[in-house]
């Protein structure tokens, strides 16, 4: 026996220069044209945000870099990472300034996942850094 009905949901991470309208539109003609005759489905926008970079030039990422190292006793890694987060993308444009997206977890963590964890270490390191970013930003000139 079929089931009379099936869900999926669909979550991009967008880059900069991608636009959500864009994606949606090709997740929709992609569907279309992999629909089966007699088959309906209906596709449900909840929210969308173009991608944001953080550029690597910002005084704020060399404060978090000075922090990040005597945090963690390590230079930073850069990654393009979470970089479609809509409050982000807002934030940035609405206030036109830098914004910082700073992460203690590591690959493994399995982050939003039901067996998500955080190592205790990473937490005080975090906590460590993040004292450090505000004694950082305190001494940029304004």
């Amino acid at each position: 026996m079929l089931p009379a009905k099936a869900a999926a949901k669909f979550s991009f991470r967008l880059v900069p220069n991608q636009s959500p309208e864009q994606i949606t539109a090709a997740l929709k003609a992609f569907l279309d044209e992999r629909c089966p005759p007699g088959i309906r489905y209906e596709l449900q926008e909840f929210h969308g945000s173009p991608g944001f970079l953080v550029p690597l030039d910002s005084p704020y990422i060399t404060a978090a870099t000075r922090a990040i190292e005597t945090g963690f006793d390590r230079s930073p890694v850069f990654i393009r990472e979470g970089g479609s987060i809509p409050i982000v993308t807002q934030m940035a444009e609405k206030l036109s300034g830098d914004i910082l997206l700073l992460g203690w977890g590591q690959n493994d963590d399995n982050t939003h996942s039901p067996n998500e964890k955080f190592n205790l270490d990473d937490f005080h390191r975090g906590i460590k850094t993040s004292a450090c970013l505000w004694s950082e930003l305190a001494k940029r000139e304004t």
